[in-house]
């Protein structure tokens, strides 16, 4: 830049600033507040800054999307009235939080937003969000406007700028008429700016002021005054259709000229129903021609353009091809932020889209910004129904507008979303919307689909029925569809039997392939083998649905459905005994399905591992257990575990059971967060210790703790560290509890007492047991055990009858058949 230009500028900015002090309320602050500063604020042409000297230190600045924050460590004697009584053009809103340690401010959202110090000094710079270039001089309606979504000023995303008042032209020559726009420059606006022929006023023709009034100067110099911005262009406007005020009427009226022809205004950002327009292939040439002749910037924009005719005609392929092409060629700030509001909305349109990642959602929209609010519920209808359906009348009515296509594609993705959400009262809304708007969907069965599944969700069984079957008469994806929520309705109602609704989901699969129809009647008949108790026919469907969805964008949805059928197969496999081989199948063959089906909290791997555990895959389900601890967090990896833990110390491996409590316990001490989850934790520490042979330090965990699982893990530590009689004792309490119930002994507390009083030399006691609790062991592993301790007394001095013999020869054949249980795999 020139620096006689640089030191204009910078003249232009002091003789703006205002210096704002501490008020005289603020002088007789208390003297414990240390720091002192002073605030200055200004508006320049393109940017408002605000400055802030401190001698104490630089302050935190904290920027943001609408408004900003400056925070000190100390309360600070902000002068509020003086900064919101300075006018400022984008700094507004200032106001003291957090007792006065800091000071907020509201800016344009969007805005371009720098901080820089120096020395004592903070500088903060707003200039104007990034915005398409407008024409100069093209009529503009008052209810129109060039922004990307806004409609009306207050528009919280993408604010309103309005266009700057028109400057009065001179009659029109033959030389400078204005020719006929062509359609390819009115689908490019800044390509339309720069092609439009135009010419500078003349410096000898002075109009009054045309919309603002300006301070009038006592005595103009006799120089022509200086000029703080550029001289604007505007294109040759004809007299008649100049604003009253810029007509001057001192001057002689113009000679008359042949009539220009009025140039078309470009179409506005999201004119979708403009931009769609009447005939599909001539603006799509035009398009392509634009693009293939522009360069640089104005490529970008005629690729701009073509990604809003492409989402206009609802093509979502074509569209992110563009803007493909578009970023690759180093788009500028504001185009950057266009391209990244027409991805979001074919994401919306695809119901792919991320509401945390979105700008329709980040942002909350004014009311008189209806696109935002259509966006914002497209986007948000998939996974957030509750949020989507605040937006939906204004948007319902705004889709009045749009282009058949794009509407027709918008309104099914609310349908659908309403639909699963089981909200009669939004469907009803939307399906009204598409019967009156030309019938959408009365041609492709959608209308009756959607008209059935209104009917169900008001328990009219009959009436959604007879929707279906008419929609189901036509072989398409709505067709096919509504056979599926048929079957599914009768055999919710009895109508229909298993083996009947396998017979026509079968037909259905192979009559007709591909569409999201296909994964749920791949769904539907997975739970019809199950409810039938083919297992392994419903897991090849499960795992085809992995197969063949699993790496696409619908495969998301068609996982989701298979949740269900995951759901359905594991509690088969829960109720079902003699199923461990079947979970194991289900794990090895479609562990990775299984995975990508699950929610966050793991839920069926974890049920899965318990299945696993249960028949003795301890190996496996510690595997299975170990994954789902890693992507989980918080009282979710806690819980899980847990677990692990349990099926570590099940299979002898108290070590890593130890290893795994630890690792897995959250910052937060378990007993202040779940006091039953602290007991759980402390109680599988000191069984881990008992393993790993340390009884001390498990007495240690123990204390505190009473019930039945503390006192059988007190006495299966004296066992292994060989104190037989204190071990005797303790068995002795448990034994001693409640015949049933959750106290009542198991059979290895019958078993361990026998055996410690054997060791003990107490005969007696192992006599009574054998006595009181032989019948107990029976079935079990332990069967034949008290036989073979309890020895009948040899009478000295005497030959043994047979008797004896037989029952010495019995009790040895029980101890050799335990034995041999114990040793067969």
């Amino acid at each position: 830049m020139h620096p006689c230009r640089t030191l204009s500028i910078s003249l232009a900015l002091l003789s703006v600033t205002t210096a704002l002090t501490t008020p005289p309320a603020a002088a007789e602050a208390p003297a414990a507040i240390p720091v002192h500063i002073n605030v200055q604020t200004g508006d320049h042409a393109d940017f408002s800054r605000l400055a802030l000297v401190n001698a104490q230190g630089a302050p935190a600045v904290d920027v943001g999307s609408c408004g900003g924050r400056i925070a000190f460590s100390q309360p600070v004697p902000w002068p509020l009235e003086a900064l919101n009584g300075t006018y400022s053009r984008r700094l507004t809103g200032f106001q003291t939080a957090e007792e006065g340690r800091s000071l907020t401010m509201e800016w344009p959202c969007g805005a371009r937003v720098s901080v820089r110090r120096e020395r004592r000094i903070t500088f903060i710079d707003v200039a104007d969000p990034p915005r398409p270039a407008r024409k100069p001089g093209a009529p503009v309606p008052a209810s129109a406007d060039t922004t990307l979504l806004a409609e009306a000023p207050g528009a919280s995303v993408f604010p309103v700028i309005a266009p700057p008042p028109p400057e009065p032209a001179p009659a029109p020559t033959a030389a400078t008429q204005t020719a006929p726009i062509s359609l390819a420059e009115r689908l490019n606006p800044v390509a339309s700016a720069q092609a439009q022929p135009v010419v500078q006023a003349p410096p000898m023709v002075q109009a009054p002021p045309p919309v603002q009034p300006q301070p009038v100067a006592k005595a103009p110099p006799p120089a022509p005054p200086p000029k703080p911005e550029p001289a604007k262009t505007v294109a040759a406007v004809p007299p008649t259709a100049m604003p009253p005020s810029a007509v001057p009427t001192s001057a002689a009226p113009p000679p008359v000229a042949a009539p220009a022809v009025q140039a078309d205004p470009p179409i506005r950002a999201f004119d979708l129903d403009a931009w769609a327009g009447d005939d599909y292939p001539a603006r799509k040439q035009h398009l392509e021609q634009r693009i293939a002749e522009s360069q640089g910037r104005a490529r970008v924009e005629a690729l701009l353009a073509m990604a809003r005719f492409t989402l206009a005609r609802a093509l979502p392929e074509e569209g992110r091809a563009a803007l493909d092409a578009a970023e690759s060629l180093t788009p500028g700030p504001d185009q950057r932020y266009e391209l990244r509001l027409l991805r979001d909305a074919f994401r919306a349109l695809d119901g792919t889209a991320d509401p945390d990642d979105s700008q329709f959602v980040r942002a909350q929209p004014s009311p008189a910004a209806a696109d935002h609010h259509v966006w914002r519920s497209a986007t948000l209808a998939p996974s957030r129904w509750t949020a989507a359906k605040s937006s939906l009348p204004i948007a319902l009515k705004r889709l009045l507008t749009y282009p058949a296509d794009l509407r027709g594609r918008l309104l099914t993705l609310l349908a659908e979303s309403a639909g699963e959400a089981a909200d009669g009262a939004s469907l009803n809304l939307i399906v009204l919307e598409m019967i009156t708007l030309d019938g959408i969907g009365a041609t492709d069965g959608r209308l009756d689909f959607f008209r059935g599944r209104l009917a169900e969700l008001h328990n009219e069984t009959a009436e959604a029925l007879t929707h279906y079957k008419r929609a189901a008469a036509l072989p398409n994806l709505y067709g096919h569809r509504a056979q599926v929520r048929s079957i599914e309705l009768r055999l919710a109602s009895g109508a229909l039997d298993d083996p009947g609704a396998i017979a026509e989901l079968e037909s259905l699969r192979y009559a007709w392939r591909g569409g999201d129809v296909e994964t749920d009647a791949l769904a539907a008949l997975g739970a019809a083998y199950t409810r039938a108790g083919r297992i392994d026919a419903a897991l090849d469907i499960f795992g085809l649905l992995g197969r063949r969805f699993g790496a696409t964008a619908r495969g998301r949805a068609a996982l989701t459905t298979g949740r269900g059928l995951l759901d359905a197969v594991i509690g088969h496999l829960e109720t079902t005994p003699g199923s461990a081989l079947d979970a194991l199948s289900l794990q090895v063959r479609y562990g990775r399905t299984v995975a990508l089906t699950d929610d966050d909290a793991g839920t069926q791997q974890r049920r899965l591992a318990r299945l696993l555990a249960r028949g003795g895959f301890t190996l496996e389900a510690a595997r299975l257990l170990h994954t789902v601890a890693e992507t989980a967090r918080g009282a979710e990896r806690a819980a899980v575990g847990l677990e692990l833990a349990r099926v570590l110390l099940d299979a002898g491996r108290g070590a890593e059971a130890l290893a795994v409590l630890d690792h897995t316990a959250g910052p937060a001490p378990d007993a202040a967060a779940d006091p039953r989850t602290a007991r759980r934790r402390a109680l599988l520490r000191a069984e881990a210790f008992v393993t790993e042979g340390e009884a001390m330090r498990a007495f240690d965990t123990l204390r505190g703790l009473t019930g039945p699982e503390a006192a059988r893990i007190r006495a299966d530590s004296l066992f292994r560290a060989g104190e037989w009689a204190a071990a005797r004792a303790a068995y002795a309490e448990l034994l001693g509890g409640p015949a049933s119930g959750p106290g009542a002994p198991l059979p290895d507390d019958i078993a361990f007492h026998a055996l410690a009083a054997f060791r003990a030399g107490d005969d007696a006691a192992v006599a009574a047991a054998a006595e009181r609790h032989g019948k107990a062991l029976a079935g079990t592993r332990w069967a034949g055990l008290l036989d073979a301790l309890a020895v009948p007394p040899d009478p000295a001095g005497k030959p043994l009858s047979s008797a004896t013999v037989s029952g010495q020869l019995a009790a040895a054949d029980a101890l050799a058949g335990m034995v041999r249980r114990w040793k067969t795999p």
